[in-house]
């Protein structure tokens, strides 16, 4: 029996560490409680009532911020587009700078340093939520009128495809202009789902490079 209970332990050390990975917080805030929930259990198993007893107050704060979190949910949330000068704009370039490393996971061939003539002629704008921004796209007005997204990087703890719908379906009215179809390529695999989930069609490849669209109702 004391067997099963070491391994119960091993397991619910397993579970917080990975917990402490994620960087999702409401993920990030479920799999601590499950952690949190299963070494109170152990501690309650082998008499040992700190570490019962501080689990146990560890699964109450998370249970009450997934409530809150839940409540706040259900709350209208408020987008706005903030555009801005990738070259001029202090606030866009340490944005670029903080996220560079996690940007390249995304958008690996986005260039980011010698080419300010370059990125100078393109636009940008960053999807705020609740006055926090949360989203860069990078986009360009080609000749034929169409539009091609660049880059649009979500920061970690809002890639809930939220930023994406409201730039869209909701900003690109303005945006737009007379584009009919707006152009985006993957250079990764994740990106490529992230298209696809946002209903961007495949049209082709460009050597690795997945090429998708999405006509504009």
């Amino acid at each position: 029996m004391n067997i099963w209970i070491e391994w119960f332990g091993t397991f619910a050390s397993v579970v917080v560490a990975i917990s402490l990975t994620l960087k999702n917080i409401k993920r990030l805030r479920v799999v601590n409680l499950i952690g949190s929930l299963a070494f109170a259990i152990y501690g309650f198993l082998i008499s040992a009532w700190p570490v019962f007893g501080l689990n146990a107050f560890i699964v109450l704060v998370n249970t009450y911020y997934l409530y809150v979190m839940a409540r706040d949910a259900k709350k209208p949330e408020t987008f706005e587009i903030l555009f801005v000068n990738l070259v001029h704009d202090e606030y866009a370039q340490r944005f670029l700078q903080f996220y560079e490393a996690d940007i390249k996971k995304y958008f690996p061939s986005f260039p980011f340093k010698g080419k300010d003539d370059y990125l100078a002629s393109l636009e940008a704008c960053f999807i705020l939520r609740q006055t926090v921004p949360v989203s860069l796209v990078v986009y360009r007005r080609e000749a034929n009128g169409d539009l091609s997204i660049l880059m649009d990087y979500a920061i970690p703890a809002y890639r809930d495809l939220k930023n994406a719908k409201f730039f869209l379906e909701t900003a690109l009215k303005n945006i737009a202009r007379t584009a009919k179809v707006v152009h985006a390529q993957a250079e990764v695999p994740a990106h490529e789902t992230y298209l696809k989930k946002l209903g961007f069609t495949k049209v082709g490849t460009s050597g690795s490079v997945q090429l998708y669209q999405k006509t504009l109702g």
